[in-house]
């Protein structure tokens, strides 16, 4: 069975048919009354031997139809008014709807009924109401979103930065550095400033990804854990195991996943338990990618300020990928896991 849309009343066709209507019962209440009127004075006369001239009668005629006629008049009135006070008062209230439009009320809605002119008219000024109400909620979530964007990404600014200063400290310490020992370090400041620069570009064009294809991706993650491993394995036992295929490939963004790992390498650094050993895994479970990082806390963590905002940059950086972020935490003990789909 088709459904079908019913057909649109016209309101001009609507009133035209009250008017119409009022004025079939006001005629006929008129004619009613002048004949009703007619038979009493015919009445009255008959029983009383009144006899009127053809002067008087026409006379007693004029005012039996100008008693009708404003009988009629208020009947059609108050007929008329009746009929259409509905549509008056819906009027109002579509007014009344534009009213907390223009005054930012967009939760207001206009009851819908009929099917005219005016139920077009009260569903446009709810269209128009929704439309801005959710554009309203769009642009909320919109500035919220760059709010969290640039608290993430100058959380994650400040992670090569705090290494750059580490060992620029350790340059200063030193009263002799050979040539290798300062090659070693300053390539690692032109690495860690060349990803400062990455990420305030991030910044500054509002999130821009810079997705590149890896045919043997596998090599980029072993080089990404050892990183990871270089960073910790002075201060920390490290363990780093990789099973992935050799005919593993995928399209990444390298700074993405770099800050994926200085992340976790930030929070090992800050509330891992030097005394116990920091575990990475990086492996694939059916069609995803998993990062798992696991690390016992230390009983009393560095005093450091903390907004969460590397948990959420993980997060944020997985969803790009079709992934999530799942934390396992007690008291003890800190495990998080990064998987990664659509690559």
């Amino acid at each position: 069975m088709t459904d079908r849309t019913p057909k649109r009343h016209n309101l001009s066709f609507e009133i035209l048919a009250t008017v119409a209507l009022c004025f079939g019962i006001s005629l006929i209440l008129y004619l009613l009354l002048g004949f009703v009127g007619r038979s009493i004075v015919d009445s009255y006369c008959f029983y009383h031997d009144v006899y009127l001239d053809e002067f008087e009668l026409r006379q007693l005629d004029n005012i039996v139809a100008g008693f009708a006629f404003v009988i009629s008049a208020l009947c059609f009135s108050g007929a008329f008014l009746a009929l259409f006070a509905k549509k008056l008062a819906y009027i109002r209230k579509i007014i009344a709807g534009v009213h907390a439009m223009q005054q930012g009320n967009y939760s207001h809605e206009v009851v819908i009924r009929g099917n005219n002119e005016l139920t077009t008219l009260a569903q446009a000024v709810n269209y128009l109401s929704h439309t801005e109400r959710d554009l309203k909620k769009r642009e909320s979530e919109l500035a919220l979103q760059r709010e969290q964007l640039i608290r993430a990404l100058s959380h994650d600014i400040r992670t090569p930065l705090t290494s750059i200063m580490s060992y620029t400290e350790l340059l200063c310490a030193k009263d002799k550095l050979d040539e290798q020992e300062g090659r070693a370090y300053l390539d690692l400041v032109s690495k860690k400033t060349a990803q400062i620069k990455q990420l305030t570009d991030i910044l500054l064009d509002g999130g821009h990804r810079n997705l590149e294809h890896f045919e043997h991706a596998t090599l980029l993650y072993e080089q990404l854990a050892g990183e990871f491993e270089e960073s910790l394995e002075q201060d920390y036992i490290v363990s780093v195991s990789i099973s992935l295929p050799d005919t593993f490939k995928g399209s990444f963004d390298v700074g993405e996943l770099r800050r994926i790992f200085d992340n976790l390498i930030s929070n090992v650094q800050k509330y891992a338990d030097p005394a116990s050993p920091v575990e990475l895994r990086i492996f694939c479970d059916e069609s995803r990618l998993i990062i798992s990082q696991k690390n016992a806390i230390a009983a009393k963590p560095k005093a450091v300020e903390s907004y969460q905002m590397g948990i959420y940059s993980i997060h944020r950086i997985a969803q790009n990928y079709g992934g999530s972020v799942e934390v396992v935490k007690t008291d003890a003990q800190f495990e998080i896991f990064i998987k990664l789909s659509d690559f």
